[in-house]
Order: C-alpha cells, then structure tokens, then sequence
C-alpha cells in the first residue's frame, strides 16, 4: 500500500471535505464527528466532483415545507443530480447494493492525516 500525508489533523473541522490530487487519482477527504473518511472525487453517474456538494444527512420521509434529516454529516451529495452517499462507506443512500463510491483507507499517524491506497 501506498502512503499519502494529505494534510494536519487541525486542518479540517467536523463537517468540512478538501479535494486532493494523488498523481491521476483526485480524492475527497471529509471530517465527520466520526474521523476522516476519504473516497474517490467522481460520482458514479456521470462523473460529477464529489468533493463540491454538500455534505448534509440522509432525507426522511417529513410533512411538506419540513426537513428532517438523520446522520447528519456523513452523507454527501453530488452537485449535478443530487445522488447522496455515505462518507463512511461509500454505498449509495438508495441502492447500496448496487451503487458504490471507492474508498481509502484514512488513519491519524500523529498530527498528520494520512491515506493508503
């Protein structure tokens, strides 16, 4: 496996993601309340950046005009068509089964936040 220092641990807050660029590869790394989770910066669909949606919680069933959400931080959606995945995992909010981000290993080796791939 391959060691990436992506960046200090201190450099992202809870909730906020940061694109990289390891050689061809372009990856998002997101801070949960969990840690950091790192996945590939493409959508399965059609290509759009991961790493420029938002990162909210997964949608539940609500009255009109409200929004619940649970998991809050740990689901992000593609900024062309909304697809939502699971920071943690990678697995598509509504065909796990069948649709999947890849992702990367990610630990915290002393201050620096380092991926493995």
């Amino acid at each position: 496996m391959e060691k990436h220092v992506l960046c200090k641990q201190d450099t992202l807050s809870i909730g906020d993601r940061e694109i990289y660029q390891i050689g061809r590869l372009s990856v998002v790394l997101v801070r949960t309340k969990d840690g950091f989770y790192a996945m590939r910066n493409a959508c399965p669909h059609q290509g759009g950046p991961l790493g420029k949606g938002t990162i909210q919680g997964a949608a539940l069933p609500s009255n009109v005009g409200e929004y619940c959400y649970e998991r809050k931080g740990d689901i992000i959606y593609c900024p062309w068509h909304h697809w939502e995945f699971d920071v943690t995992n990678g697995c598509s909010i509504r065909e796990p089964e069948k649709i999947k981000v890849k992702t990367y290993a990610v630990k915290v080796e002393g201050d620096d936040v380092v991926l493995y791939k």
